[in-house]
Order: C-alpha cells, then structure tokens, then sequence
C-alpha cells in the first residue's frame, strides 16, 4: 500500500511471457485464479481499461511495475473482482445510486476525483439527484468537479455496504452483474501487480 513519502512501485522490464489486459475485466480475469489459491498473482501489462486511463493511459517509456488494490465485491451473495469500480443506479441515474472507485476513471468521466488504486481505501460517492441536477453532475463528471454536491455523500472508507430499496442495475469493472440488492465492498490490499 502506497505510503506518504515514499516512492510508488518500482523499474521492472516486461517479460516475454507477461500477460497483457486491455481491460479492467481482462486484469481481474488474469490475477483471479492465484487470488482463489492464495498464490502469488502474476504481474500484468496493462494496455486498456478505466484503471490504465487512471493511470496516465501510455506505456511508461521505462515499464514500470505498481502493485494495486483489488475491490472484494459481494453483489446478493455472488462474489466478484474489481480493480476499477463498481457502479450502482438506474436508468439516467434515477433515485439512488452509489459508486464505489478504485482507479478514477469510469469510461470518459472522472468520478473518483481522489481515488488511488493503492491506498487500502474505496473512495465512495452515493446519492440521489434531481433531474437538472444530474444534468449538471453530468457535464461536470469528466472534470471530477461533480463533488462536493450537497445531496452526495462521499468518503474514503476500507469497506463500504449498500443496500438499496430495490434491485438497481449493478456493474463490475464495466460488466453488468444483473440488479442487486446488497453489495459489500471490500479492498485487498497490494493484490496485484500492473506494468505500465
């Protein structure tokens, strides 16, 4: 986990036999079967996804290995892996909704404006807005500057729980996980590795 003042990962050519993600999904897809065993994960290139946007969206002129959280997602029950986000509301972003971000890109909006993808922490904005007022979060979310808004909480806790008064469609990392009741989010410290 990143700490004030000291340097954030480390040099580390890339290796001939490094798997390469494109996505988010791809990432968790990669590190997921040494995660279930308690194995060391592999490091892995990434060349696309929200986390890569966040992370400057250019190989390093000189690769560089960072070791990232991973978001411990329980959705009604069913586990998932998350190494960006994960994403509740319902359509246009009506009534309730909650984000939970671990890189601060979601597609083109910056929706967690402080989020660290190495901080031990789930930056979280949950809320419900009006309709001029979600029109207005809208234009202002690729900025980040959406936040502070009065009628959106956010925080930075190391597990955050929603329960929502009906099922909302949920995503993980950019793929739908159906509508869901509860989710738990939990964060698993220096999970895996990335090379830029």
């Amino acid at each position: 986990m990143i700490r004030k003042g000291e340097a954030w990962g480390a040099p580390r050519p890339i290796q001939q036999d490094d798997p390469i993600a494109t996505s988010d999904r791809a990432v968790v897809e990669i590190i997921q079967p040494a995660l279930d065993d308690d194995a060391v994960p592999r490091t892995v290139v990434l060349r696309g996804g929200d986390l890569y946007r966040s992370l400057g969206g250019a190989p390093s002129p000189e690769p560089f290995c960072l070791p990232i959280d991973v978001l411990d997602v329980t959705a009604d029950g069913v586990r998932h892996l998350a190494v960006a986000h994960v994403v509740a509301h319902r359509r246009w972003w009506q009534g309730q909704c909650a984000v939970a971000m671990n890189a601060s890109h979601f597609r083109g909006w910056n929706l967690g404006p402080k989020a660290h993808p190495n901080d031990g922490r789930v930056d979280v904005t949950e809320g419900s807005l009006g309709v001029r007022e979600r029109l207005a979060a809208r234009r202002r979310a690729p900025s980040g500057t959406h936040i502070p808004h009065p009628d959106l909480h956010t925080s930075r806790p190391p597990t955050v729980s929603w329960t929502f008064d009906r099922p909302t469609p949920t995503w993980v990392d950019g793929v739908s996980i159906g509508a869901v009741r509860t989710v738990v989010i939990g964060v698993l410290s220096d999970a895996a590795t990335v090379t830029l």
